[in-house]
């Protein structure tokens, strides 16, 4: 396929992308990807058009075996690192011995590609010792699990939606410039990405990780957040988010009040989010419902995408439903007409039997008579208003 040139708005910053004619959609991300969580049971990733989830499953995006966030997130990267001092892998310009350059050492480098979009500078012994004190089962380098776990954690902590209004549900241009001007403010004040450091016996001072807050010895390895101070360090594995306590992807953070976070949640802090589509919202008039937020056009039936605004529905599992889906999907049927009870309906429940809360239908299976208000019994799935009744 040609490759075309587009210019795009990434973080408030315009690159200049290369793609060939034809690209998937948004909505076409790993399409048919297996379901982490449901297995086989989940016929592959089908995104919805605007909800970041499965059709088939109603699972995540990054609940899926996704195979092209790296791709996804270059650009996005590129622009959060942009001018920091980070250089792409291959060009480092750190003041290392030629023989410990990383260009040096193809094992290691191939190993560090699996675990960075960009490397920061650091020589390759270092950054062999950095790999060996990730957990395995987060390392990318050790198989699929960390390769797995790498690219939910690409998806989840750096949504592309969060930077990139082309994975974003047709915003306005005003929604377009609210969010440049959000990401330029955080890309200057906030964003950074850990430098990795071993503890010489040289190293006088004394090294404590800010999150378990034990001492680091000579040997050791520790990452810095230049945003939280020169003496601010922490363990390779204590390196998380202060709010979903994950490890920071590729050292990726966000600093505020003396606190490092993922993008996701440092976004949160300052920005609601829409409960339906995962986006940033940036107009002024959204919904709140069910103590979450919603965009108006997004406060719709999870079912049919009906908007509920103004109109009946019903929470299930913190999904909104309208009436008729809610009535089609999960409607009890009653015990005693066998037709299903309406959610607006009034019913009786005892155990797992459900009847109309109506004298038709809540009464004794013998003599027929009202058992609203009353006691009665309740043997082989059937009500009886007194022990004769049963006899009968």
């Amino acid at each position: 396929m040609a490759l075309i040139s587009e210019r795009r708005v990434i973080g408030g910053n315009e690159l200049i992308v290369q793609k060939t004619v034809g690209h998937k959609l948004a909505h076409e991300r790993d399409q048919g990807a297996a379901c982490l969580k449901c297995g086989p049971a989940c016929e592959g990733l089908d995104l919805h058009f605007w909800r970041k989830i499965c059709r088939n499953c109603n699972c995540k995006l990054e609940d899926h075996d996704l195979k092209n966030e790296e791709e996804t997130h270059q650009n996005i990267v590129a622009v959060l690192l942009a001018d920091r001092g980070i250089s792409k892998l291959g060009k480092l310009e750190i003041n290392v011995k030629h023989e410990d350059h990383l260009e040096n050492h193809p094992l290691i480098k191939k190993n560090v590609q699996k675990n960075f979009i960009q490397v920061p500078k650091a020589s390759a012994s270092v950054l062999s010792k950095f790999l060996d004190a990730i957990p395995k089962d987060k390392a990318a380098h050790h198989g699929e699990v960390g390769e797995q776990y790498r690219s939910k954690q690409l998806a989840n902590q750096l949504p592309a939606h969060d930077f990139d209004p082309s994975f974003c549900d047709n915003l306005t241009d005003a929604e377009k410039d609210k969010m440049k001007a959000f990401n330029e403010e955080r890309n200057e004040n906030a964003t950074g990405q850990g430098e990795i450091k071993e503890k010489t016996p040289k190293v006088v001072t004394q090294w404590v990780c800010e999150r378990c807050k034990l001492h680091l010895h000579a040997g050791e390895i520790a990452i810095f957040a230049e945003r939280a101070g020169e003496d601010k360090c922490w363990h390779p594995k204590c390196f998380v988010c202060a709010t979903c306590s994950e490890m920071l992807v590729d050292l990726i953070y966000f600093y505020k009040d003396n606190a490092i976070y993922c993008g996701r949640h440092h976004a949160e802090l300052t920005r609601v989010r829409c409960a339906a589509c995962d986006e940033l919202i940036f107009t002024k008039e959204y919904t709140q419902a069910e103590d979450r937020n919603w965009h108006l056009k997004h406060f719709c039936c999870f079912s049919c995408d009906k908007e509920l605004g103004g109109q009946k529905y019903v929470a299930r599992e913190e999904k909104p439903y309208c009436m008729d889906c809610y009535d089609k999907l999960f409607a009890k049927v009653c015990a005693g007409c066998n037709k299903k009870i309406p959610a607006d309906g009034k019913r009786i429940s005892y155990k797992e039997a459900h009847w109309h809360a109506s004298e038709n239908c809540f009464k004794c299976i013998t003599c027929s008579k009202s058992m609203l208000g009353e006691q009665f019994i309740y043997k082989d799935n059937k009500v009886f208003c007194s022990a004769q009744c049963i006899k009968k």
